[in-house]
């Protein structure tokens, strides 16, 4: 089934962190800035996302690793 968007551009968010068993997510909050679309070796699309933390930094995440922040 192939991959539909989840986000937005301008969407508040968090970064999903494994940490042993289970998964938390972590304390900062970013925007997202932009969005592209990559195929894999089946050419089917995933979505990436760049996001634009509080912090000033800006990091590009598939979009499995982000969640919607409260």
């Amino acid at each position: 089934m192939p991959a539909t968007k989840r986000f937005k551009i301008n969407d508040s968010v968090n970064k999903k962190r494994t940490s042993g068993m289970y998964t938390e997510v972590g304390p900062a909050v970013g925007k997202i800035i932009d969005m592209r679309v990559k195929f894999d070796k089946r050419d089917r699309p995933g979505y990436y996302l760049t996001v634009k933390w509080t912090d000033g930094r800006t990091s590009e995440h598939a979009q499995h690793m982000l969640v919607p922040a409260p």
